[in-house]
């Protein structure tokens, strides 16, 4: 979990980004004529010689940006700067990067930041974002109303700093299930949701069919997702289920031992290694390669997704079946956002709310930088697009760090496997139903018990492959951990954790 925001002298932050601002400003040579007032939809109201350069700070988890960037930002800057008179100049970092570049006061106009990268929370805190409040709604309504009803994401202390880019916002886990043989060859039902018990029959029929063979390949961490059913508070073992939410219980911080659904899924996950249908060697192995031909796998996504369900790369055709979710907390929510810099002024302010919303309202623009050149990267089929392979090899990233989600095209896998245009309006329609956490957004400090928790990550790290994959027995191995880790401190921890979060709460 990240650290509570450490509040610091908003003064302090905009003086040292300011400084930065005056040399970067004469090295980029930023041009004294930039383009005028602009609406989304290309009328300009004023004329300008020159665009007005951006500089936008992104995320890839190398800091190295696609093979074929320079081309395709050359056509995203071409229409930007034809509707609205701004260019972008476009930075990939990494996390180490963002944090580093962040402190020195290295300019930037636009910057991505969310919970796990570039902490969104704890910067609009220490004052290097933005206040967007009235601006978004006065230059931008188009893109305020585009956002609507999510800007609570990006807002801290009542004020705007960040605005969301939206995508999937929830937790959902799904079984990535062969469909060719369960449905195809079985004539077994996939339904779109079921409980995490019910995939038994599917492994059992695997099993029948296949008894040398492993249905559900799991790796040493676990089955991916499965901790979606709790929020974490401190690390593993101190969570909030969400089962939980809007209840008096939920904002009782427990140990994980206690999550009833959590703690049955493993006691389920240790009755199928017994029948053979999970990897003898669960507990020892890194990663299961595409190469085994697992008909179950697990992974977090959303309704519709279809990143899975290219038979050519996993051997089969895949259907999705959810166990877990849609669960929100403001971690899940803060997947993605913009922030603009404290220390730009406020025509370069105006003109990144143009360029965002901009992302927001024109689909081919948005595809663009999300997929690249039509015809090149990726083409349009049935109001969805289809990367081609030199899209799949020279521009493939994270379609979030370059814009809203829910604006750009849907992927299809293939034109025999169409992905629905309106996956998106499923989502946040089944997001009408979700558990939300009643945290709201608290980050614990481990400051004031970090060797007791340094003793119990080592406890956890000792006993977790095989308590997770199923392979030892779930209640001896609870038992045991538990003694070990509340000698280390267990209940120091969760008390403390507890106080933090009552104290935040009371404050809002």
């Amino acid at each position: 979990m990240k650290n509570i925001i450490i509040g610091v002298m908003l003064a302090a932050a905009l003086f040292i980004a300011g400084c930065a601002a005056t040399e970067t400003d004469t090295e980029q040579g930023k041009t004294d004529n930039p383009a005028g007032e602009a609406s989304a939809d290309g009328d300009n109201t004023e004329e300008a010689d020159e665009p007005l350069e951006l500089i936008w700070w992104t995320y890839s988890p190398t800091g190295e940006a696609p093979d074929a960037l320079e081309e395709v930002l050359a056509r995203a800057n071409e229409i930007s700067a034809e509707k609205i008179g701004v260019t972008v100049k476009m930075i990939y970092k990494n996390e180490e990067q963002f944090d580093l570049d962040l402190q020195t006061g290295n300019y930037y106009d636009m910057t991505f930041s969310c919970d796990w990268c570039n902490d969104f929370d704890i910067n609009a805190g220490r004052g290097y974002y933005y206040d967007i409040s009235s601006l978004v709604k006065t230059e931008t309504p188009k893109l305020y109303e585009a956002v609507d009803p999510w800007w609570e994401i990006g807002t801290v202390k009542g004020s705007i700093y960040g605005v969301p880019l939206l995508k999937d916002l929830g937790a959902e886990v799904f079984f990535r299930m062969n469909s060719d043989y369960f449905e195809g060859e079985k004539g077994m039902k996939l339904p779109e949701e079921i409980e995490f018990a019910d995939l038994e029959p599917y492994l059992e029929a695997w099993k029948e069919d296949n008894p040398d063979d492993y249905p559900f390949y799991i790796p040493s961490a676990g089955v991916s997702g499965l901790f979606q059913v709790h929020e974490r508070i401190v690390s593993r073992y101190l969570v909030i289920p969400y089962s939980k939410a809007g209840t008096d219980e939920g904002t009782e911080i427990i140990p994980v031992f206690d999550d009833e659904e959590y703690i049955g899924m493993l006691k389920k996950l240790h009755e199928w290694y017994q029948k053979g249908y999970i990897n003898p060697d669960a507990a020892t192995t890194d990663e299961v390669p595409y190469s085994i031909k697992s008909p179950v796998r697990t992974g977090t996504a959303w309704t519709g997704y279809m990143g899975w369900s290219d038979p050519e790369t996993i051997g089969f055709n895949v259907k999705l079946v959810r166990f877990i979710g849609p669960n929100m907390s403001r971690s899940t929510e803060q997947g993605a956002l913009t922030a603009i810099n404290a220390a730009a002024d406020e025509e370069h302010v105006r003109a990144c709310l143009k360029y965002i919303e901009l992302l927001y309202t024109d689909r081919k623009f948005r595809d663009t930088l999300a997929y690249g050149i039509e015809g090149k990267h990726f083409n349009y089929y049935d109001d969805t697009v289809i990367r081609t392979d030199e899209g799949s090899e020279h521009y493939m990233m994270d379609n979030f760090v370059t814009g809203p989600a829910i604006s750009a095209s849907v992927v299809s896998a293939g034109k025999g496997n169409p992905a629905d245009p309106e996956q998106w309006t499923r989502v946040y329609e089944g997001y009408k139903n979700a558990k939300q956490s009643d945290t709201q957004g608290f980050s614990f400090d481990p400051t004031p018990v970090e060797s007791q928790i340094a003793a119990l990550d080592a406890i956890w790290s000792n006993y977790s492959s095989e308590l997770v994959t199923g392979t030892s027995d779930t209640e001896e191995t609870i038992l045991e951990m538990r003694k070990q880790m509340e000698a280390a401190g267990l209940n120091e921890v969760r008390e403390e954790a507890q106080r933090q979060l009552d104290e935040y709460l009371s404050t809002l």
